[in-house]
């Protein structure tokens, strides 16, 4: 994320103390495309230029000097890594360098932007099994998160011959944030710590502070740290007086808030679901913008008032704005039904949202599968309000598919069109309603296994963790 020093906005927010948001806020999408590289997993402004790596395609280096055009100029795969794949870069003149966890760091030639070349792979030889996270780049130093393996300082003043210089020790560490003398660290269930760089032979923590949850990334507007705490959403925290850093409000976003990025105005967030975006002139956390995306939003920058959300399959591009038009909003654009018998039916709903300022008037609904079927409660929607679609999913009907689509066309100028994915009793592998296996489990926590007979009749959670 772009760092912004704590003491560039005092004048700035002196100004904006007092912010009027009367009309309705709305997120006008201006491109939603794939960049023929496939699970996009991060998005890193740098000038006119957005690197965005996927877990398919290795990075894909974009033009955004047109926002609602982005071109791809270029890609890089890194060939040592699995698929290709670097989870995260960051860059400084005509080098970017690129995080691939326990497949080192990437450093690439990027002065001719037609054609990446590998400089060299980095990897702390002194450590075994390092894996790094997201960076950072302050002058001549690369900031590198490594989980429990601490947070490493590695001069890249010869790109070619970079030089480990230290580590600070962390729990877990996730990402990293400079900001003048001070190096901020999203550090996992332990929250944030602050180090003093101002000698950097000694660099010293001189505050520690725990998050609503476990601290994933981080974003600086003048005096206001922003972190994004996964399911407990996003920390407004006050760094005015870094020794003492004070926790001045949470948002709980409606998923999962993996990466934030801010300007001097709001906060924005890749919840999973969908992007967020949160004022924070009132000194606290206020929601005035939201899209359902469809998609698996998995990162997201910001800036001024335009965002680009890596969503898996897509780059979509916002652009934050009050709107005289109508605008329409879906608590989700996938619907999944539990399995039912051939003799039954289910349904689920979705909430449709108008979050534009004139009246949102659905001009269409429809299924393309007959086993679904679709009822709308109003067609006609005023600003601010919403109305329910119903799903019937009734298997024993003359469709062949266990799939379709919602088709929903209104007079939302930049969605005129929507598709809300469908599917049902889908013919192969496990599904909700289907009944449980036979199965045994080792017990984790005294002798023996655990079986099917140990919970019959009884309701069973099986969590397991993944992630990307």
């Amino acid at each position: 994320m772009k760092t912004k020093s704590i003491y560039q906005y005092l004048l700035l927010s002196i100004l904006i103390m007092f912010p009027t948001l009367t009309m309705a806020k709305n997120l006008t999408l201006l491109h939603s495309d794939n960049l023929k590289n496939y699970e996009l997993l991060d998005v890193y402004l740098h000038g006119n230029l957005a690197f965005i790596p996927a877990g398919l395609g290795g990075l894909n280096i974009v033009s955004i000097s047109n926002p609602a055009k982005p071109v791809v100029l270029s890609s890089y795969r890194a060939v040592n890594c699995d698929w290709g794949r670097v989870y995260a870069w960051v860059a400084a003149g005509d080098h970017a360098y690129g995080t691939g966890r326990e497949c080192g760091v990437q450093i690439i030639d990027v002065s001719d932007l037609s054609n990446p070349v590998l400089v060299k792979e980095y990897t702390d030889t002194e450590e075994n099994n390092v894996r790094y996270e997201h960076a950072e780049i302050s002058g001549t130093t690369l900031y590198l998160a490594r989980h429990q393996a601490g947070v490493e300082f590695v001069d890249i003043s010869k790109p070619a011959s970079p030089r480990k210089l230290r580590v600070i020790p962390s729990e877990n560490a996730w990402a990293t944030l400079v900001s003048d003398s001070l190096l901020f660290i999203a550090d996992g269930a332990a929250g944030i710590k602050v180090v003093d760089l101002n000698y950097l032979p000694n660099p010293r923590i001189i505050a520690s502070l725990k998050t609503s949850g476990a601290a994933k990334d981080l974003s600086l507007s003048g005096t206001s740290l922003f972190v994004a705490v996964g399911a407990a959403g996003v920390d407004m925290i006050d760094v005015s007086y870094p020794a003492k850093p004070i926790l001045v409000d949470n948002y709980n976003t409606s998923g999962y808030a993996s990466r934030v990025s801010s300007n001097e105005l709001r906060v924005a967030v890749s919840d999973w679901d969908d992007v967020e975006i949160l004022d924070f002139t009132s000194n606290k956390l206020e929601l005035v913008g939201h899209k359902n995306t469809g998609g698996r939003v998995m990162a997201l920058a910001m800036r001024d008032d335009i965002i680009y959300s890596a969503e898996w399959e897509n780059l979509s591009v916002f652009q934050f704005q009050s709107s005289p038009a109508p605008d329409a909003d879906f608590s989700a654009k996938k619907i999944e039904f539990p399995r039912i018998d051939h003799t039954a039916s289910d349904t689920l709903g979705i909430t449709l949202w108008n979050n534009g300022s004139s009246t949102l008037d659905i001009s269409s609904f429809s299924s393309d599968n007959a086993d679904f079927i679709i009822s709308m409660g109003d067609n006609s929607i005023a600003s601010g309000d919403s109305t329910q679609v119903q799903i019937i999913y009734q298997p024993w009907g003359p469709a062949s598919s266990w799939v379709g689509t919602l088709t929903i066309e209104s007079n939302d100028p930049d969605e005129p069109v929507v598709g809300i994915r469908l599917s049902g009793n889908q013919p192969y592998g496990p599904m909700v309603g289907d009944p449980a296996p036979q199965f045994e489990l080792e017990a984790l926590n005294r002798v023996g296994n655990l079986g099917t007979e140990d919970f019959l009749g009884e309701p069973v959670l099986i969590a397991f963790f993944t992630s990307w």
